[in-house]
Order: structure tokens, then sequence, then C-alpha cells
């Protein structure tokens, strides 16, 4: 498979879902933790005690993988974590539907966005596509990962 086309479509796609990561993060983590753990309890995965927990450490994961992306620090690892989690997001929102549970909203970006389950499925399965694309790619010249191995120059490109 020719995948000529990823040097090109890595940075955009790093900094696009770096920059979905960080506003999803930053409009739930700026609310109180109990709004957002209403919506995770409404998916009916987590025990009511992991509800809490999740929705006070889910936003600032949020942040941390987005702010890793958008500056290309541990890119591969970062974009690898960030497909990992929207691949958890497909699957609640699987379960969901396999349960019957209607939710009004997804609850992706807090009160700020209201995206239907079925476009957070399309949405999520979108910014996977992305994060692999970033991973395939690597660092490129403009990634702190390159900085650090190349100099201000990026000579290695981060390979």
């Amino acid at each position: 498979m020719n995948l000529n086309f990823l040097p090109a479509v890595a940075l955009p796609a790093r900094l696009l879902v770096g920059g979905v990561l960080v506003y999803a993060g930053a409009t739930k983590a700026a609310g109180p933790s109990e709004e957002f753990a209403i919506v995770i309890g409404a998916y009916d995965l987590l025990s009511k005690d992991m509800v809490i927990t999740a929705a006070t450490f889910l936003p600032w994961a949020e942040l941390l993988l987005g702010w890793a992306l958008i500056f290309g620090f541990k890119l591969r690892v970062a974009a690898a974590a960030a497909g990992a989690l929207f691949a958890g997001f497909l699957l609640a929102l699987a379960n969901v539907k396999a349960k019957g549970i209607e939710l009004p909203n997804c609850g992706c970006f807090g009160d700020a966005i209201h995206f239907t389950p079925v476009q957070a499925f399309v949405f999520d399965s979108l910014l996977i596509a992305l994060c692999f694309a970033a991973w395939k790619a690597g660092p490129g010249v403009w990634s702190l990962d390159s900085w650090a191995e190349g100099g201000y120059t990026g000579a290695t490109h981060g390979k």
C-alpha cells in the first residue's frame, strides 16, 4: 500500500486531533466533575464508585494528549493513546446502542457542543483515522520530538 501522502497529512491530522482533545478536555474540566459524571453514568459502563473518578481524570487526560499531539511530544505514543481513547469511546457508544439506552447527546464536549451518539460515532471514527495517519508518519520537522533529536534544525525529522 502506497502511503506517500502521509507526511503531508500528518501535521494537519495531529493538530486537528490535538485541538479536538484540548477543546473537549477544557470544556469538561472547566465545569464541575459531577456534571460530567452524570453523562458518564448514563452510559452504564462503570460502577458508581468509578464514575466520579473517570469524570475527574478523563478531561485532564484529554488535555494532556491533545497538547502532546499539538506540540509533537512523544508523538507516536500520544497518537496511539488518543486512538485508543477514541476506540474506547466507540465501544461505549456501541454498548449504549446494544443496550437500547437513549442518550440526548454523547457528552463529548460538555455543554459546548451536542452530538447525537451516531454523529459522535462517525466523528470518533474519523479521529481514529487521523490518529493512525499521525502515528504512521511519525514526528516531522514541526514537532518537539524532531527538535529534541536533531536540534533546532530538525535534521533528523524524527527518524
